[in-house]
């Protein structure tokens, strides 16, 4: 049975069974646009107390040690899933890694004009 998810508009009439499934390509960006955010915050706020340039060149290896590892892992779940019955959720886990790559190591470099 389909449920009313929170992100999804008010007036959006429900689905018949017959339709296709909703883009969930929003969902998964902002999933994981969360992650990013709280392992940047957090990375950047660990390693502030730290004395030094050598505290800054850990949080952005760290950056970018994880943010590999999320990149990766949505590649992985989005090729496993584009060969089950969930390949809708499959093309958004593969370009919304494609986002986080783009977007993610940007970020880190804009993180290392900061520091340096």
């Amino acid at each position: 049975m389909y449920t009313i998810d929170p992100l999804d508009p008010l007036d959006q009439p429900e689905p018949s069974p017959g339709s296709p499934q909703p883009n969930p390509l929003g969902k998964v960006t902002l999933i994981n646009f969360g992650i990013m955010l709280a392992y940047m915050a957090f990375t950047g706020i660990a390693f502030r107390n730290d004395s030094g340039g050598e505290a800054g060149l850990a949080s952005l290896i760290f950056d970018a040690t994880l943010l590999t590892l999320q990149v990766g892992a949505n590649i992985v779940i989005g090729v496993i899933l584009l060969f089950t019955d969930q390949k809708h959720i499959g093309k958004a886990m593969l370009i919304s890694g494609l986002l986080m790559a783009i977007i993610g190591f940007g970020a880190c470099l804009g993180k290392a004009a900061m520091v340096g």
